[in-house]
């Protein structure tokens, strides 16, 4: 069975576009137009119910470990009690602002910074890099912090290799994906951050390889589940013995037809990884929501200014919309800066 051909995730819905030709002339000179449609989720679901969910599910994220499940001691000396949102008033103070979930987490792994980062494995540190999208805190923290005796834990090779994903370095990536497959083949962390790693390359045998991987490891968790009927992408949703691939999820979505709410909720994952968010930029694109796709691949870009790909998909929307609009000097700004970040790249 080939599972590339499958079904995967909710089916597409009739989706109107956000914008037709007479909205389109409307369109403001700046990106914060389009951000209204990225951060859409009203503040005022920041709850402190939310705010609880967030903070528990944030510690098993900042360990990398999502059956960690800590109970956290929230009474004082004087015996007096407090909810989540009290102890930590002033984290719950920022968090409550923010409308994205991924800067909102980001806002709990700096509060657990003070108090548990010493407390990680190495391999633990670089994920919490680079899924708050520090990237170049995780190369420093590899530079400095991070010896031969430490690769005796071979999930320190699998995070390496995201980092280096991240950091659009794929020979990088590519040597410590391998390495830790050629050691340990049995183990799926490893065997997916392989296939990942492989299926970026431009090789197709390299990709068909890549496949196969990733279709053992799915025919497996299959057949270990004992539910009738399983949605795939749940797979790829963080939880105990979850897929952590950010590029199948994307293959997986876009071969699936998924919907934009799906795809949205994956988004919750993976938008650390440059690929995804270009992925995610391109299927909106296609759906006719080009305010939110130009927003995205200018944050992508400002955010991983050494992803190329984005940054040339974020000129070539920004020279689209300057056609439609017969404005020239649209987004000027952000395009002056773009062109920055590819000089930079030359240099």
């Amino acid at each position: 069975m080939n599972l590339f051909k499958r079904f995967f995730g909710t089916s597409k819905n009739d989706i109107n576009s956000q914008t037709d030709e007479t909205e389109t002339n409307k369109i403001d000179k700046t990106v914060e137009l389009g951000n209204q449609f990225v951060n859409k989720d009203n503040i005022e679901l920041n709850t402190p119910e939310l705010f609880k969910n967030e903070l528990y599910d944030s510690l098993n994220r900042y360990y990398s470990t999502p059956d960690f499940n800590p109970s956290l001691s929230l009474t004082d000396d004087n015996g007096i009690t407090y909810s989540e949102h009290e102890a930590f008033d002033n984290s719950f103070e920022e968090w409550k602002e923010i409308r994205s979930v991924w800067d909102r987490r980001s806002v709990l792994f700096s509060l657990w910074d003070s108090s548990e980062l010493f407390k990680l494995q190495k391999w633990q540190v670089i994920e919490r890099y680079v899924k708050d999208r520090y990237g170049l805190k995780a190369i420093d923290f590899h530079k400095n912090q991070i010896s031969d005796e430490d690769f005796e834990n071979i999930r320190l090779a699998v995070s390496l290799s995201k980092l280096y994903r991240v950091m659009d370095a794929y020979e990088n990536a590519l040597h410590y994906a391998k390495g830790a497959y050629e050691i340990r083949p049995d183990i799926d962390i490893i065997k997916v951050e392989y296939a990942t790693v492989l299926h970026l390359s431009k090789n197709e045998e390299d990709k068909k390889k890549s496949h196969d991987l990733m279709n053992e490891v799915i025919e497996n968790k299959i057949k270990e589940d004992d539910r009738k009927e399983i949605p795939l992408l749940n797979y790829f949703v963080f939880s105990k013995g979850y897929i952590d691939s950010s590029i199948f999820a994307s293959v997986f979505l876009a071969v699936g037809n998924c919907d934009l709410e799906t795809w949205d909720k994956l988004a919750e994952e993976y938008y650390w990884c440059p690929n995804f968010r270009y992925e995610h930029a391109v299927f909106l694109s296609k759906e006719g929501e080009s305010l939110r796709a130009i927003a995205k691949l200018n944050s992508l870009a400002n955010e991983f200014p050494w992803f190329t790909k984005g940054i040339l998909a974020n000129i070539d929307a920004i020279k689209q919309f300057r056609n439609i609009n017969s404005d020239p000097s649209f987004m000027s700004e952000e395009m002056n800066q773009m062109e920055r970040y590819l000089s930079m790249r030359k240099n």
